[in-house]
């Protein structure tokens, strides 16, 4: 089994955190970790390496790879177009067989990833978690709705996705996911509503705790506190990441444990300002990249 994640500018961050906690809980559960990065700096990089502190860290570069396939995809506020980099991974990294476990930049290992090298996929090319959104059953329908899924079928988190490999490029998944998203110009979660588009359904239940999220309910965590102790991955969903002075999440003091031992350590937490400074210039940036498109072509 290999490991992979994806990370931009915005989020390198977050990223180095991530592959610390790796590092300390799962090292040995796989073969490598690869970092997929669009427009990432070289000083960057070295930073990552530096927080993951392992020799076994492979960077692939696809800003390219982003560009051609989507850079008139769908984007959000604090989503960039890397959230669709886990479609191309499969492909890109043509070479690589067995598993690919894709953990977006926004977790933490907190456990050994051992038991999914081994898990029956029961002839399914991908393994998830359900989105939280099934816990209301109105906007579980809803977000089915908007993607064209029957309202009650089920849907996933595309934040931990682990892969087979060969079946997965067997079924085309790369190229049926690209053309749900062309075929569909508004997709409200992105990434999650083209891959849950392109598989109908056709995927294995994981249990909770291997992508355990939960959204803030008029600003607080209602949940046990006590639930995100034992999990395997914690998941920060939403526009509030650990890295904020403004977070409440239950997770965070491990979040800034694992923070202190990377370069990111002395890097001062980012405000709520500073957050609206941030979406604003993403949008900027996204004005004016279609600007360019209009004026230049793709």
């Amino acid at each position: 089994m290999i490991v992979a994640t994806a990370t931009d500018t915005a989020y390198v961050e977050l990223t180095g955190v991530m592959l610390a906690s790796l590092a300390d809980k799962a090292a040995d559960s796989f073969a490598s970790v690869y970092v997929f990065c669009d427009r990432v700096s070289e000083e960057d990089k070295a930073r990552l390496s530096t927080s993951y502190g392992r020799a076994n860290i492979v960077f692939v570069d696809m800003s390219d790879d982003m560009g051609r396939h989507f850079a008139a995809r769908p984007v959000n506020h604090h989503l960039s177009r890397t959230a669709y980099a886990r479609i191309l991974m499969p492909l890109s990294l043509s070479e690589a067989t067995g598993r690919l476990l894709y953990i977006d930049c926004d977790t933490l290992v907190n456990a050994s990833l051992a038991p999914l090298a081994t898990l029956p996929m029961q002839g399914f090319a991908l393994a998830a978690v359900d989105d939280i959104a099934r816990q209301v059953p109105e906007r579980h329908a809803k977000r089915n709705r908007d993607i064209g899924l029957p309202d009650t079928m089920r849907y996933f988190n595309s934040g931990v996705l682990l892969i087979d490999l060969e079946a997965w490029r067997a079924q085309r998944l790369t190229d049926r996911t690209i053309d749900f998203i062309n075929d569909h110009p508004t997709l409200p979660m992105m990434d999650q509503d083209a891959l849950n588009g392109a598989l109908r359904g056709e995927w294995l239940p994981l249990d909770e705790s291997w992508n355990l999220h939960r959204r803030l309910e008029k600003g607080a965590y209602t949940d046990d506190p006590a639930i995100w102790a034992d999990v395997r991955i914690i998941h920060f969903i939403g526009q509030v990441k650990p890295n904020y002075t403004d977070c409440n999440h239950p997770a965070r003091d491990l979040f800034l444990a694992y923070r202190a031992r990377t370069p990111f350590a002395s890097v001062p937490l980012k405000t709520r300002l500073g957050r609206k400074v941030e979406k604003r210039v993403r949008r900027l940036r996204r004005f004016f990249g279609k600007l360019k498109r209009r004026i230049f072509g793709a």
